[in-house]
């Protein structure tokens, strides 16, 4: 969901383009077994004998949208404190456990979902069921252990609002989403992560953490007969308990440029540009994730060669950045020493503006075409990956999103890229972020 940086995405962009030399025939989802217990867990299981290994993971349909002013950051806070133990595993227990068996595992909060997730021998499958369905039903969450997490989470906390690229972020999204809860930050606003009671937590989780509001994935070499066999039997005797309340509140109409500064020590200066964009699944997202390689992904893009290449800007990326809910269309850019960002941002807007009138050669969309081909090879190397595919569009949408997803991007024509520009990289829909250091 959120972009990894300008230098994590070069090198995901190396090996993208390797991967792509071997494409693959188009994604297809037809062999991936979809069943729903009885007590409404939707389980997703799909044979991938490459290697002895299995990857089980759990997504809970709750992330920071589904939190409430007050209490926000209670989702990730709520995943630290699932490691903290159950009746049957004690307090570190899990990860001692998991670790001497080889596997490795971990746990993300977004915008939409928390998921847990462990990568283990396919002969050790059982162990990861027994684990998360007993923290999905019997986590303790102590007072005492919310209490000594709350160091770590302050650290990230720290580490947020001492990044400036991060700072600028939080902002953005604070700025650009006044009504829905897309407005705060998945680890919440300090004071109200401070306040967040034990209790709290507790309710967050009996809310939230049930079979009927959770996708279970399992991919790898297993047998599927035995391995949803195995899911009936630990997750099948969890009761389920009624849904949580949908998220209702719907982000009004933007009806004019908002724009935001930020001044704090450093020595860097920072640019991020935001445009109003719809839902996941909604049709124009095709057009805008071409248009987001044209613009601003690698050194053929729009933005590099005009900023970077210009000695406007150290790094320029943009990305169509899509959630369950309508989101944002973000171009961001690292002013060059001695660059103001009153110019860096009239060159980006030009560029932006450039492809409302001018749409991309065929050079230029083949390109971009390719680039997001091999990226979605990529993004599919491992069985880790393609339960995260799996689980994710199932958590946000459908994961039957990715039968068509390549066949879609194939179809995007210049004009189409020209008209998505048109509809969404208006002045009106959009919010300007300036991060301006001042000396320490």
């Amino acid at each position: 969901m959120r972009p990894e940086g300008v230098r994590a995405r070069a090198r995901a962009q190396v090996r993208a383009q390797e991967l792509a030399a071997s494409a693959p025939a188009p994604v297809s989802t037809s062999d991936v077994f979809e069943t729903v217990l009885g007590n409404g867990l939707k389980v997703l299981i799909q044979e991938v004998r490459v290697a002895p290994v299995v990857s089980f993971m759990v997504w809970y349909k709750v992330g920071s949208r589904n939190e409430s002013t007050g209490q926000t950051g209670i989702s990730h806070l709520l995943e630290h404190m699932m490691f903290k133990g159950t009746p049957r595993y004690g307090k570190g227990e899990i990860a001692r456990l998991l670790q001497r068996n080889g596997a490795s595992f971990n746990a993300g909060t977004s915008l939409d979902y928390t998921n847990y997730y462990e990568v283990l021998a396919a002969d050790r499958l059982e162990l990861a069921m027994e684990i998360e369905s007993d923290r999905m039903a019997h986590a303790l969450i102590p007072e005492e252990e919310h209490r000594l997490e709350m160091t770590v989470v302050r650290s990230e906390l720290e580490r947020n609002e001492d990044n400036p690229h991060r700072a600028l972020y939080q902002e953005m999204f604070a700025q650009a989403f006044q009504a829905h809860p897309y407005h705060w930050p998945t680890i919440g606003w300090r004071n109200d992560v401070e306040a967040i009671r034990t209790e709290q937590i507790r309710h967050h989780y009996k809310t939230h953490y049930m079979p009927n509001n959770a996708v279970a994935v399992v991919v790898g070499d297993l047998d599927r007969e035995r391995t949803l066999a195995m899911v009936e039997e630990h997750f099948g005797r969890i009761a389920p308990g009624p849904l949580p309340p949908p998220v209702v509140t719907v982000e009004p109409p933007q009806l004019g440029e908002r724009r935001f500064k930020i001044r704090k020590p450093g020595d860097t200066r920072y640019l991020m540009v935001a445009y109003r964009i719809p839902e996941l699944v909604h049709p124009d997202n095709y057009a805008l994730d071409v248009l987001g390689i044209i613009l601003g992904n690698g050194k053929t893009s729009r933005l590099y060669q005009s900023l970077v290449e210009g000695k406007l800007a150290t790094e320029a990326e943009a990305q169509n950045e899509t959630a369950r809910d309508p989101f944002l269309f973000v171009a961001q850019a690292t002013a060059a020493p001695g660059i103001q960002l009153e110019d860096l941002e009239e060159s980006l807007l030009g560029q932006a503006d450039r492809l409302k009138s001018e749409p991309p050669s065929p050079l230029e969309l083949g390109r971009a075409k390719k680039q997001i081909q091999a990226s979605f090879i990529y993004s599919r190397d491992s069985i880790r990956s393609l339960a995260q595919q799996l689980g994710y569009y199932e958590a946000v949408g459908s994961y039957r999103y990715l039968d068509t997803y390549l066949e879609r991007i194939a179809g995007v024509s210049p004009e189409d890229v020209s008209r998505v520009a048109r509809a969404y990289l208006g002045e009106d829909t959009r919010t300007v972020g300036h991060y301006e250091p001042i000396p320490e």
